[in-house]
């Protein structure tokens, strides 16, 4: 056989290219494992473990020994001793693992996302390591010296690694495959990346090429930012995740914990933050021992900078909501959530938050305490950017969310930054088309996860695009082209729980009423606040929830009672579990435009309207040849089965095209009109069945001008204003983006809009911001000095109040706010008055 040297020259060339076509030999051709390793040089033969094949190793490794032999079990069918100590000579079919026995090879030792080194011996290298972003500033290691097979096992049956650690790259390995296996690494963690790319290489038919391959990751941190905070995941599903990381050499599982939705760590402290979906301390427990038994480290992020809600009231700081942090108050309880959870994991970072959510220089001082609270030599804070990063003074880890620009200026040589990457809105082919900075702490792929979504939904969206993003992550430059070949060979990660029973596909969104959590699920306090918006889901609970700014307007006047509007951006995120065909989706459609827009979304599949056409969009597009009208209702149903979708108009069949999509589950929007009865079921109507939908529905009474809005634009003065472009015809302007906002922390308050003549009252409408008016009087007047109570409300809980059959007549509306629901003032986007 080849030198390993001389194999190396090959190298280069084949990792970093794809294998030309009609390319003959083994040598030219890239194995079946993802992400692809920096250096392959492919030889004559198979390596096929048999009956008698055993894995051997020093009793330094023995961990991960049993770890590999239980996984070739399950991918092999092979029952696979494991011999420790006094290894004897391999033979044909064997697995020899060489490590570096001693405290270094403990498993555990593998210290967190982008490493750091041992106070006590700064040449101990105890996590990845990223010297220039790939590890090696010398490219691939030279294995000159390693010698022969014979001449790098030990007397131990394993010995040859401490090339890999002098070359400062504690995650690499590198492997001869031959009649037997050899894996040679410095460290617990690259035994065990070299034991998942043998898996993975077997499970091309049992078998894997004949070759020398060695490999190290490019960036020291690969990172998955988990959300569970919005979108609740049990305990099995996040250990399933963290061993798909693994499979795919990803290391660092970022758990956001806290925010505005939730506390998810269960205290009796913080009771009142915590929902009935949560963490205990043993469930927190058993999620890192299995992250540690796959080199995986688990960072918390504990919210105290931006999405507090659940934890503490929050005030507007530009256009953001952020917690007091200039009142010593709020930073004492924050500091208590901080000190009560932190103990709970072993990862030298944990996450705060945001920290250019505000640019104020008290909230910043306040800010830079916590983080202070946290840094210790052991312990470094992780501070999320997104547009900006200010002036920070101790070891702060920086995860940039922000664009490529935003990245040029956070990697200004003072801080680590692990460049992230958002999932949502990413397509298959965006990550292998992304080509990350050669410089950098580490990479991350924020997952893209809802509110009241079902994990399961979220891990079938993730997958591809997990994929990707580990093969970017640890080779920049492998070739894209057979990447989808070689994922679909190396499967799904072995020890994986038992698949949970298939979600019926029913769903319906009447859009009638907001729906708020009552603590089961979610704190209720941001959907109080007016940060969330959800529309509830009648039959299947998977709740369609927007942030505010981005929410669709409900309810609005409707086909059958309230809907929803929706316009440029606005949408409701879904996560729903999807199905292929059959299928039937159900709904009433009011187009306002011509502009491009989706009904219903998922992933590069989607239910759209283009040019006022119906179109079902997938591999490829093809539309109906049905326009909609523009401002009337029209009830669409589209039924799809293995063969095609068929439209169906106001119960006729209208077309139908060959194109077959999954339901596409994800989200509804943006789109230029509103939707109201959106119905989805795991079944095909028939024609018959469809009538029958649509006559259940009457037809409504003959067209009748929409009612006024007799406030519109009328004279309208307040008891006072927060700030300037926040005044009180702002409530009146028909602008959804407008609001008045009144004095801040001040009862009462008041808003008073000249209808210009006396006018029979019979609905009063008003539209909250997130403050609002808890206990409030609509007040009628005919001279705007003495004043007659309308109606009075005690619970009120924001959002929208639709005060109907009132019964006066008057030319002054006043709302006279009695108490706040939140500790700012009043504030309101639309106050409307209707006549009788």
């Amino acid at each position: 056989m080849r030198s390993l040297t001389a194999a190396l020259a090959v190298v280069l060339v084949v990792a970093t290219a794809a294998a030309p076509a009609g390319a003959g030999t083994r040598e030219d051709t890239l194995p079946a494992v993802v992400p692809a390793p920096a250096g392959w040089a492919g030889g004559e033969g198979s390596f096929r473990p048999g009956r008698d094949s055993r894995v051997l190793a020093g009793e330094g490794s023995r961990e991960e020994a049993e770890r590999l032999a239980a996984d070739l079990r399950e991918v092999t069918g092979l029952p696979v001793p494991v011999v420790v100590g006094g290894t004897p000579e391999p033979v044909a079919g064997d697995v020899v693992l060489t490590g570096r026995d001693g405290p270094g090879d403990r498993p555990g030792d593998q210290a967190a996302a982008g490493g750091r080194r041992n106070p006590e011996d700064p040449e101990a290298v105890e996590g990845p390591q990223v010297p220039d972003g790939r590890g090696n500033a010398e490219g691939p290691q030279n294995a000159e010296g390693q010698g022969s097979t014979e001449g790098r096992r030990n007397a131990g049956g394993a010995g040859g690694a401490e090339g890999l650690e002098s070359a400062g790259v504690p995650e690499g390995y590198r492997m001869e495959l031959g009649a037997h296996v050899e894996i040679a690494a410095s460290t617990p963690a690259g035994l065990f990346y070299g034991g998942r790319t043998l898996l993975q290489l077997l499970r091309a038919g049992g078998e894997a090429p004949y070759g020398r391959l060695e490999d190290r990751p490019e960036a020291g941190s690969r990172m998955v930012v988990l959300d569970v905070q919005g979108g609740f995941w049990p305990v099995a599903r996040i250990e399933d995740l963290v061993r798909r990381m693994s499979w795919l050499k990803l290391n660092t599982l970022y758990l956001r914990l806290s925010g505005d939705a939730a506390l998810r760590l269960h205290d009796p402290a913080f009771a009142g933050a915590v929902p009935g979906l949560r963490y205990t301390r043993s469930d927190i427990e058993a999620v890192q021992a299995t992250a540690r038994r796959h080199h995986v480290t688990v960072v918390p992020e504990i919210d105290v900078l931006g999405d507090t809600a659940a934890l503490t009231p929050s005030r507007r700081c530009a256009a953001e909501l952020v917690p007091d942090l200039a009142d010593p108050e709020v930073r004492r309880r924050l500091t208590a959530v901080l000190d009560a959870f932190t103990g709970w994991f072993d990862a030298p970072l944990i996450g705060l938050g945001r920290i250019d959510a505000c640019d104020e220089p008290e909230w910043l001082e306040g800010a830079a305490e916590l983080a202070g609270h946290i840094e210790t030599p052991d312990r470094r804070p992780v501070l999320r950017v997104r547009d900006r990063l200010p002036a920070l003074d101790g070891r702060p880890v920086i995860l940039n969310e922000g664009s490529p620009e935003t990245g040029a200026i956070v990697r200004n040589g003072r801080h680590d930054v692990i460049d992230a990457f958002p999932a949502a809105g990413s397509h298959a082919g965006d990550l292998l088309a992304w080509t990350p900075e050669a410089e950098g702490f580490g990479r991350a792929l924020i997952a893209d996860t809802a509110v009241f979504g079902d994990p399961g939904a979220a891990e079938a969206v993730m997958a591809g695009l997990r994929a990707e993003f580990a093969e970017r992550a640890w080779n920049r430059l492998s070739p894209a082209e057979g990447f989808a070949d070689r994922l679909h060979t190396v499967g799904d990660a072995p020890g994986l729980s038992p698949e949970e029973p298939v979600v019926r596909a029913e769903h319906r969104y009447t859009f009638d009423t907001l729906h708020v959590p009552e603590g089961d699920t979610h704190v209720p306090t941001a959907w109080r606040d007016g940060l969330l918006v959800t529309a509830a889901d009648g039959t299947g609970g998977v709740h369609a929830t927007a942030a505010a700014d981005g929410a669709p307007r409900f309810p609005v006047p409707g086909r059958v009672g309230g809907a929803a509007r929706f316009g440029e951006g606005r949408r409701f995120v879904l996560g729903a579990a999807s199905k292929s065909p059959p299928w039937t989706v159900s709904m009433w459609v009011r187009s306002e435009d011509r502009a491009r827009g989706v009904l219903l979304g998922r992933l590069d599949r989607a239910i759209v309207v283009d040019g006022g056409e119906v179109a079902v969009s997938g591999a490829r597009e093809f539309s109906f040849g049905h326009r909609l009208p523009l401002n009337r209702w029209t009830h669409l149903v589209l039924v799809a089965d293995p063969r095609g979708t068929t439209l169906y108009v106001n119960g006729r069949r209208t077309g139908r095209v060959p194109e077959v999509i999954d339901l596409p589950t994800g989200s509804m929007g943006p789109f230029g009109g509103a939707l109201d009865e959106v119905v989805m079921s795991g079944r095909a109507l028939t024609a018959a069945q469809v009538a029958a939908v649509h006559a259940a529905i009457p037809d409504p009474a003959p067209d009748r001008p929409a009612a006024a809005d007799l406030a519109r634009g009328r004279p309208v003065t307040a008891s006072g204003v927060e700030a300037a472009g926040l005044g009180p015809e702002k409530a009146v302007d028909g602008d959804p983006e407008t609001r008045w906002a009144s004095a801040l922390k001040v009862d009462p308050q008041w808003i008073r809009v000249d209808l210009g003549a006396p006018r029979d009252i019979a609905r009063v409408v008003l539209r909250w911001e997130r403050a609002y008016g808890s206990r409030y009087r609509i007040e009628g007047s005919a001279d705007g000095v003495s004043w007659t109570r309308i109606r009075e409300v005690a619970d009120g809980n924001g959002e929208v109040d639709d005060l109907r059959d009132l019964s006066a007549t008057a030319r002054y509306i006043r709302v006279y706010g009695m108490k706040r629901g939140t500790k700012w003032g009043y504030s309101l986007k639309d106050l409307a008055v209707y006549g009788g």
